[in-house]
């Protein structure tokens, strides 16, 4: 077997490995008993996937500035309730609504149907905001790896009717962006891994998580990619944005975070992104649930929204 075999094995995380990281989530659990006013299930769509979760602080008539968040999960897993909204859910007792959207899931559909439900969720939400106690002219679209993804291009491309907004339909002011972990560059994602020698899940050359979204071999479009990447849907309106990223995630590398901050603020101007950048974090690491993230994000909400 030559060196340079070897070595690209090396660089292969072990699924056992992976299947561990995975598991940490659970170390986090989904509790909502102690809020006291939400409205769960609330369908804007005829799918059973596309309903959204309402949840409202204990006191107080609002309207309340909304924080949006959508899960992770390859594009073909997770829910609107699972753990990975907890990061998020402190929102309720700093005075926010915390909405979690669920959407349509690989292979049921293909992208940008997925992204399509973001904005649809979005829409509703403008639409019946006023018997909900949401503000929709404050509002922040947060997302975790996959639901990042979708967030980021929901955001970059408000208004824009081919990436599915209506004309003359009601929308939420989206004023702040939160990602979390989630890729910005599909291209680049191999080239980023040798660059740092850090191990990786996917095999080189074998099928993806992101072929599945996109319905075919993603290296075969190239030319088409610009309308999946984040980084390639930057202009100079897009919402202040706060990436974070783990340097340790085998899943999405870290440079995809540090590239796209430097697009925003090359593009958008210096200090519309802000970089998280952990040295220790994986991906849908627990710590992205300790306090110093949870300020971390609020602290940037509060800057844009309050």
């Amino acid at each position: 077997m030559s060196d340079s075999i070897q070595n690209e094995q090396a660089r292969i995380m072990p699924p056992e490995e992976a299947e561990r990281m995975l598991a940490r989530l659970g170390e986090l659990t989904l509790d909502v008993s102690r809020i006291q006013r939400k409205f769960l299930n609330c369908k804007y769509g005829d799918d059973p996937k596309q309903a959204l979760d309402i949840y409202l602080p204990n006191e107080g008539a609002g309207p309340f500035p909304i924080v949006f968040y959508a899960h992770g999960g390859a594009w073909q897993r997770g829910r609107k309730d699972d753990a990975q909204v907890v990061p998020f859910m402190d929102g309720v007792k700093r005075g926010y609504a915390v909405v979690s959207i669920g959407y349509r899931l690989v292979p049921d559909v293909r992208y940008p149907d997925n992204m399509f439900d973001i904005k649809a969720a979005l829409r509703w939400v403008a639409r019946n905001a006023g018997p909900h106690m949401l503000d929709p002219t404050r509002t922040a679209l947060c997302g975790s790896s996959a639901g990042a993804h979708l967030i980021m291009m929901a955001a970059f491309t408000q208004g824009q009717v081919v990436f599915g907004d209506i004309p003359g339909e009601p929308a939420c002011r989206i004023l702040a962006i939160v990602e979390q972990f989630g890729p910005t560059d599909f291209i680049k994602i191999h080239t980023h891994y040798d660059e740092s020698g850090f191990p990786r899940v996917h095999v080189p050359g074998t099928p993806s998580a992101i072929d599945a979204m996109i319905g075919t071999y993603a290296e075969s479009i190239p030319n088409m990619l610009r309308f999946y990447n984040p980084t390639d849907c930057v202009h100079p309106d897009v919402p202040p944005i706060l990436l974070q990223h783990g340097k340790r995630d085998p899943m999405i590398p870290y440079q995809q975070a540090i590239e796209l901050c430097e697009k925003v603020n090359k593009v958008a101007g210096e200090g519309k992104a802000e970089l998280d950048l952990s040295e220790d974090f994986m991906h849908a690491d627990p710590g992205y649930a300790a306090p110093e993230s949870v300020n971390r994000i609020y602290g940037f909400i509060d800057k844009h929204l309050k």
